[in-house]
């Protein structure tokens, strides 16, 4: 377990926070902004907005290079985890103020959705270092996979809906038609040669939304939990949905669980996987890796794993 130590913003601590405009059901974020500068008004802070992919790591990286206090992701899991990429391996804090539509790390983290609450976070929290994953060229802070998770975020990627009903409407719709490919997962301590539904690598316990696939998984444990879902019917899916939001994932059959610091997915051709949700393709065999402590975030004083 890592120290924790108290976050105590003083106006001589700078933060910064990135707002991604089209994040979540809400598009207008000038109430956020009205917000900050309400709540933060004797902090020193500057306010951004990105307008594109990238955008977030880039001030990230450069608010970690000038040495602020903290970087606060509003937005959905692909702002966060752009935000924490620029912030790894760095003393500047990651603040989260959740306006997506899964959430994960921050429900992952007991982070409040209430943007007031989750501000408050900012102000009165504490400062605790995770673990970062790493899959391919990508860091991630909740989940990678391949299989069929996959490829429904690559299509929801595409899809002009956001929340978790076009979500759940596009996994519905794939269900039937999805045809799990043969892999080899290369473990620390395994080789194991399958077919899967889908391949899950979890540092945090679940997908957003409330979706716990790995209900033992921690974020700063230095290890990965590496779950594998053999291919089930459309009633076994049904009779077993409920546990992913009950915490009872570890009861379903079709399900096996390992723990491993690093993870390598073997397939023919290129590999379909997903950071965060964002859905990424590596040319060759992924190559997972965990980062132990890499990331330090701001949570609740009352957190704890």
């Amino acid at each position: 377990m890592s120290r924790d130590d108290l976050a105590q913003p003083m106006s001589s601590q700078r933060i910064k926070f990135i707002i991604n405009p089209i994040a979540g059901f809400r598009r207008d974020k000038n109430f956020i902004e009205d917000l900050i500068k309400q709540r933060c008004k004797d902090l020193d802070f500057t306010i951004v907005r990105t307008t594109g992919p990238g955008d977030a790591t880039r001030l990230a990286q450069e608010a970690a290079a000038e040495n602020y206090y903290a970087v606060v992701a509003i937005g959905g899991d692909g702002t966060v985890n752009e935000t924490a990429s620029g912030l790894v391996g760095t003393e500047t804090a990651l603040g989260i103020i959740p306006r997506g539509s899964g959430n994960g790390l921050a429900r992952s983290l007991k982070i409040p959705l209430q943007p007031a609450e989750a501000l408050e976070v900012i102000c009165t929290g504490k400062t605790h270092r995770i673990d970062a994953g790493r899959a391919g060229h990508r860091y991630f802070f909740v989940v990678t996979g391949v299989g069929f998770d996959a490829n429904v975020g690559h299509k929801f990627n595409i899809a002009t809906w956001r929340g978790p009903i076009p979500y759940f409407y596009i996994a519905a719709r794939e269900f039937a038609s999805y045809q799990p490919e043969p892999l080899r997962l290369r473990l620390e301590n395994d080789v194991i040669e399958m077919t899967p539904f889908l391949v899950t690598i979890a540092n945090t316990e679940q997908y957003g939304n409330g979706a716990i696939i790995a209900p033992h998984a921690k974020p700063d444990d230095g290890v990965l939990e590496v779950c594998v879902l053999q291919p089930m019917n459309f009633a076994e899916f049904v009779m077993n949905a409920p546990k992913l939001f009950n915490g009872k994932a570890d009861t379903i059959p079709m399900i096996t669980y390992y723990q491993s610091k690093i993870a390598t997915i073997e397939k023919s051709g290129p590999v379909l996987f997903h950071v965060d949700g964002e859905a990424q393709m590596s040319d060759g065999p992924l190559h997972v890796s965990v980062l132990p402590q890499a990331l330090k975030v701001i949570v609740l004083s009352s957190y704890a794993n």
